[in-house]
Protein backbone atom coordinates (compact mmCIF):
# COMPACT_ATOMS: atom_id res chain seq x y z
CA UNK A 1 0.00 0.00 0.00
CA UNK A 2 1.51 3.24 -1.04
CA UNK A 3 1.76 6.43 0.79
CA UNK A 4 3.21 9.44 0.18
CA UNK A 5 7.09 10.15 -0.05
CA UNK A 6 8.91 13.47 -0.73
CA UNK A 7 10.17 12.54 -4.22
CA UNK A 8 6.97 11.46 -6.73
CA UNK A 9 9.50 10.07 -8.89
CA UNK A 10 11.15 7.39 -6.88
CA UNK A 11 7.50 6.71 -5.95
CA UNK A 12 6.69 6.09 -9.26
CA UNK A 13 8.93 3.70 -10.03
CA UNK A 14 7.62 1.36 -7.16
CA UNK A 15 4.59 0.14 -9.05
CA UNK A 16 4.48 -1.99 -12.58
CA UNK A 17 3.20 0.45 -14.84
CA UNK A 18 0.84 -2.10 -17.04
CA UNK A 19 -1.52 -0.38 -19.35
CA UNK A 20 -5.58 -2.29 -18.08
CA UNK A 21 -7.82 -2.05 -21.01
CA UNK A 22 -9.84 -1.32 -18.69
CA UNK A 23 -33.99 -2.80 -3.27
CA UNK A 24 -34.27 0.39 -1.07
CA UNK A 25 -34.19 3.71 -2.09
CA UNK A 26 -32.45 6.99 -0.76
CA UNK A 27 -31.85 10.17 -1.39
CA UNK A 28 -28.63 11.73 -2.95
CA UNK A 29 -27.95 15.35 -3.86
CA UNK A 30 -25.23 16.44 -6.35
CA UNK A 31 -22.14 18.00 -5.71
CA UNK A 32 -18.81 19.09 -7.05
CA UNK A 33 -15.30 17.67 -6.09
CA UNK A 34 -13.90 20.06 -4.12
CA UNK A 35 -9.78 20.88 -4.10
CA UNK A 36 -7.64 18.58 -3.24
CA UNK A 37 -5.83 19.91 0.15
CA UNK A 38 -8.86 20.72 2.51
CA UNK A 39 -9.37 19.84 6.07
CA UNK A 40 -9.93 16.65 7.02
CA UNK A 41 -13.51 16.65 7.30
CA UNK A 42 -16.62 15.39 5.33
CA UNK A 43 -18.30 17.66 2.56
CA UNK A 44 -21.92 18.61 3.58
CA UNK A 45 -24.23 17.59 1.07
CA UNK A 46 -25.92 20.12 -1.21
CA UNK A 47 -28.17 20.67 -4.27
CA UNK A 48 -31.05 18.60 -5.64
CA UNK A 49 -32.10 14.95 -4.22
CA UNK A 50 -32.32 12.08 -6.36
CA UNK A 51 -33.48 8.78 -5.74
CA UNK A 52 -30.46 5.62 -6.03
CA UNK A 53 -30.72 2.02 -5.82
CA UNK A 54 -28.09 -0.01 -4.65
CA UNK A 55 -25.59 -0.65 -7.29
CA UNK A 56 -23.14 -2.95 -5.91
CA UNK A 57 -20.65 -2.98 -2.35
CA UNK A 58 -17.24 -4.46 -1.39
CA UNK A 59 -15.49 -5.96 1.42
CA UNK A 60 -11.78 -6.14 2.34
CA UNK A 61 -10.09 -7.22 5.70
CA UNK A 62 -7.25 -6.01 7.62
CA UNK A 63 -5.43 -7.05 10.90
CA UNK A 64 -6.90 -4.84 14.17
CA UNK A 65 -4.34 -2.29 15.63
CA UNK A 66 -1.79 -2.09 12.66
CA UNK A 67 -0.62 1.85 12.27
CA UNK A 68 -2.29 0.95 8.58
CA UNK A 69 -5.76 1.08 10.20
CA UNK A 70 -5.56 4.55 11.32
CA UNK A 71 -4.92 5.59 7.78
CA UNK A 72 -7.54 3.78 6.35
CA UNK A 73 -10.21 5.33 8.39
CA UNK A 74 -8.96 9.05 7.86
CA UNK A 75 -9.33 8.38 3.87
CA UNK A 76 -13.02 6.54 4.47
CA UNK A 77 -14.29 9.04 6.28
CA UNK A 78 -13.23 11.54 3.95
CA UNK A 79 -15.00 9.43 1.25
CA UNK A 80 -18.20 8.01 2.75
CA UNK A 81 -20.79 10.35 1.40
CA UNK A 82 -18.77 11.78 -1.60
CA UNK A 83 -21.52 12.20 -4.91
CA UNK A 84 -20.08 11.28 -8.09
CA UNK A 85 -22.00 13.71 -10.46
CA UNK A 86 -23.61 12.29 -14.30
CA UNK A 87 -20.86 12.58 -16.41
CA UNK A 88 -17.96 13.51 -14.04
CA UNK A 89 -14.78 11.33 -13.56
CA UNK A 90 -14.17 10.75 -10.13
CA UNK A 91 -10.06 10.78 -8.70
CA UNK A 92 -9.20 9.45 -6.13
CA UNK A 93 -6.54 11.67 -5.24
CA UNK A 94 -8.39 14.67 -6.21
CA UNK A 95 -10.94 13.60 -3.34
CA UNK A 96 -8.71 12.16 -0.69
CA UNK A 97 -5.59 14.82 -1.18
CA UNK A 98 -2.30 14.65 0.33
CA UNK A 99 -1.36 11.74 3.11
CA UNK A 100 0.77 13.87 5.13
CA UNK A 101 1.63 14.24 8.73
CA UNK A 102 -0.36 17.74 9.28
CA UNK A 103 -3.52 16.01 8.15
CA UNK A 104 -3.51 13.31 10.53
CA UNK A 105 -1.67 10.31 8.70
CA UNK A 106 0.70 8.01 10.62
CA UNK A 107 3.94 5.91 9.04
CA UNK A 108 2.58 2.35 7.57
CA UNK A 109 4.18 -0.32 5.56
CA UNK A 110 3.76 0.78 2.10
CA UNK A 111 5.05 -0.77 -1.01
CA UNK A 112 8.21 0.74 -2.78
CA UNK A 113 9.49 -1.70 -5.14
CA UNK A 114 9.51 -5.31 -4.55
CA UNK A 115 9.44 -4.64 -0.75
CA UNK A 116 7.68 -3.17 1.66
CA UNK A 117 9.24 0.22 4.44
CA UNK A 118 7.48 2.28 6.58
CA UNK A 119 6.12 5.69 4.90
CA UNK A 120 3.66 8.17 5.72
CA UNK A 121 0.62 7.65 4.82
CA UNK A 122 1.10 3.87 4.35
CA UNK A 123 -2.09 1.34 3.96
CA UNK A 124 -4.34 4.19 2.29
CA UNK A 125 -4.09 1.52 -1.25
CA UNK A 126 -6.56 -0.34 0.94
CA UNK A 127 -9.30 2.06 0.08
CA UNK A 128 -8.48 2.57 -3.67
CA UNK A 129 -8.56 -1.04 -4.09
CA UNK A 130 -11.60 -1.83 -2.15
CA UNK A 131 -13.17 1.52 -3.79
CA UNK A 132 -11.77 -0.65 -7.32
CA UNK A 133 -13.54 -3.54 -6.73
CA UNK A 134 -17.31 -1.80 -6.08
CA UNK A 135 -16.71 0.52 -9.18
CA UNK A 136 -15.36 -2.64 -11.15
CA UNK A 137 -18.71 -4.73 -10.01
CA UNK A 138 -20.96 -1.62 -10.69
CA UNK A 139 -20.02 -1.69 -14.06
CA UNK A 140 -18.61 2.05 -14.10
CA UNK A 141 -16.44 3.42 -16.72
CA UNK A 142 -12.55 2.50 -15.12
CA UNK A 143 -10.23 5.29 -16.64
CA UNK A 144 -6.86 4.79 -14.81
CA UNK A 145 -6.00 1.96 -12.45
CA UNK A 146 -2.77 0.36 -11.82
CA UNK A 147 -1.68 -2.83 -9.93
CA UNK A 148 0.81 -2.80 -7.33
CA UNK A 149 4.55 -4.70 -7.97
CA UNK A 150 3.12 -6.99 -5.48
CA UNK A 151 0.49 -9.10 -4.61
CA UNK A 152 -1.55 -8.06 -1.29
CA UNK A 153 -3.94 -11.42 -0.05
CA UNK A 154 -5.91 -8.43 0.97
CA UNK A 155 -7.19 -8.25 -2.66
CA UNK A 156 -8.87 -10.43 -5.61
CA UNK A 157 -5.68 -11.22 -7.70
CA UNK A 158 -5.42 -8.57 -10.18
CA UNK A 159 -8.35 -6.43 -9.25
CA UNK A 160 -6.51 -3.64 -7.29
CA UNK A 161 -5.86 0.16 -7.78
CA UNK A 162 -2.63 1.59 -6.29
CA UNK A 163 -2.11 5.21 -5.42
CA UNK A 164 -0.06 7.89 -4.27
CA UNK A 165 -0.13 11.48 -4.29
CA UNK A 166 -0.13 13.34 -6.44
CA UNK A 167 1.12 11.36 -9.45
CA UNK A 168 -0.33 7.65 -8.79
CA UNK A 169 -4.46 8.14 -8.92
CA UNK A 170 -7.29 5.80 -9.78
CA UNK A 171 -9.86 7.49 -11.59
CA UNK A 172 -13.39 6.08 -13.04
CA UNK A 173 -16.02 8.00 -14.63
CA UNK A 174 -19.57 8.14 -13.95
CA UNK A 175 -21.41 6.85 -17.34
CA UNK A 176 -25.04 6.19 -15.63
CA UNK A 177 -26.61 9.35 -16.54
CA UNK A 178 -27.49 9.06 -12.54
CA UNK A 179 -25.54 10.25 -9.92
CA UNK A 180 -23.82 7.90 -7.96
CA UNK A 181 -23.16 8.48 -3.91
CA UNK A 182 -19.91 6.31 -2.25
CA UNK A 183 -20.66 4.97 1.03
CA UNK A 184 -17.79 4.07 2.89
CA UNK A 185 -17.97 1.76 6.73
CA UNK A 186 -15.38 0.26 8.69
CA UNK A 187 -14.96 -1.81 11.70
CA UNK A 188 -12.24 -2.64 13.45
CA UNK A 189 -11.11 -5.37 11.43
CA UNK A 190 -12.65 -4.69 7.64
CA UNK A 191 -13.63 -1.81 5.14
CA UNK A 192 -16.75 -1.87 3.12
CA UNK A 193 -17.13 0.40 -0.08
CA UNK A 194 -20.90 1.09 -1.24
CA UNK A 195 -21.89 2.52 -4.23
CA UNK A 196 -25.47 3.92 -4.87
CA UNK A 197 -26.70 4.96 -7.89
CA UNK A 198 -28.79 3.57 -11.46
CA UNK A 199 -26.96 0.64 -12.70
CA UNK A 200 -26.62 1.17 -16.30
CA UNK A 201 -24.78 -2.32 -17.57
CA UNK A 202 -24.96 -5.60 -16.28
CA UNK A 203 -21.66 -7.25 -15.02
CA UNK A 204 -19.84 -10.96 -15.89
CA UNK A 205 -16.15 -11.28 -14.67
CA UNK A 206 -13.69 -14.28 -15.80
CA UNK A 207 -9.86 -14.75 -14.30
CA UNK A 208 -6.97 -16.73 -15.46
CA UNK A 209 -4.74 -18.89 -13.16
CA UNK A 210 -1.83 -17.55 -12.52
CA UNK A 211 1.19 -17.94 -15.28
CA UNK A 212 4.50 -17.03 -15.82
CA UNK A 213 5.08 -17.35 -11.51
CA UNK A 214 8.64 -16.75 -10.46
CA UNK A 215 10.32 -17.68 -7.14
CA UNK A 216 11.02 -15.28 -4.52
CA UNK A 217 14.52 -14.30 -3.11
CA UNK A 218 15.76 -13.73 0.60
CA UNK A 219 17.09 -10.29 1.79
CA UNK A 220 17.94 -8.25 4.63
CA UNK A 221 16.91 -4.55 5.56
CA UNK A 222 18.02 -2.19 7.65
CA UNK A 223 16.51 1.19 9.35
CA UNK A 224 13.42 2.03 11.13
CA UNK A 225 11.38 2.07 7.53
CA UNK A 226 12.56 -1.86 7.13
CA UNK A 227 9.42 -4.02 7.48
CA UNK A 228 10.10 -8.08 7.53
CA UNK A 229 7.95 -9.70 5.04
CA UNK A 230 7.24 -12.91 4.10
CA UNK A 231 8.52 -14.57 0.76
CA UNK A 232 5.21 -14.82 -1.81
CA UNK A 233 5.86 -15.61 -5.81
CA UNK A 234 5.69 -13.85 -8.52
CA UNK A 235 3.34 -14.10 -11.37
CA UNK A 236 0.93 -12.86 -14.03
CA UNK A 237 -2.54 -12.89 -14.38
CA UNK A 238 -5.51 -11.70 -16.38
CA UNK A 239 -9.35 -10.62 -15.50
CA UNK A 240 -11.93 -10.04 -17.93
CA UNK A 241 -14.97 -7.64 -17.55
CA UNK A 242 -17.84 -8.00 -19.67
CA UNK A 243 -21.00 -5.87 -19.67
CA UNK A 244 -24.00 -6.66 -20.54
CA UNK A 245 -27.44 -4.55 -21.66
CA UNK A 246 -30.32 -6.30 -20.77
CA UNK A 247 -28.36 -9.90 -21.76
CA UNK A 248 -26.70 -8.56 -24.31
CA UNK A 249 -22.87 -7.95 -24.78
CA UNK A 250 -21.81 -4.48 -24.92
CA UNK A 251 -17.71 -4.45 -24.11
CA UNK A 252 -15.60 -7.10 -23.09
CA UNK A 253 -12.24 -5.30 -21.19
CA UNK A 254 -9.18 -6.75 -19.89
CA UNK A 255 -6.90 -6.27 -17.05
CA UNK A 256 -3.41 -8.12 -16.96
CA UNK A 257 -1.25 -7.58 -13.90
CA UNK A 258 2.37 -8.70 -13.57
CA UNK A 259 3.14 -9.20 -9.95
CA UNK A 260 7.08 -9.24 -8.80
CA UNK A 261 8.07 -12.05 -6.29
CA UNK A 262 8.22 -10.85 -3.11
CA UNK A 263 11.19 -11.52 -0.89
CA UNK A 264 11.68 -12.88 2.45
CA UNK A 265 13.17 -9.76 3.94
CA UNK A 266 14.54 -9.92 7.88
CA UNK A 267 15.57 -6.42 9.51
CA UNK A 268 18.53 -6.45 11.64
Amino acid sequence: MAGALATSGLLLGAYLWAPREPGAATALAVTEDGPPDRPLQKKPVRGRTVQARPMSSYTTHFTPGEPRVHNIELAAEILDGHIVAPGRTFSFNGVVGPRTESRGYVPAPAIMGSRLVNDVGGGICQVSSTLFNAVFRAGLDIRKSRAHTMYMPEYPEGREAAVSYPALDFTWRNDTGRPVRIQVAYTASSLTVSLWGERKYQVRSKTSDRYGVKPYGTGVGRGRKCVPTVGREGFEIDVWRTLLDDGRKVRREKFHTEYRPQPEVKCV
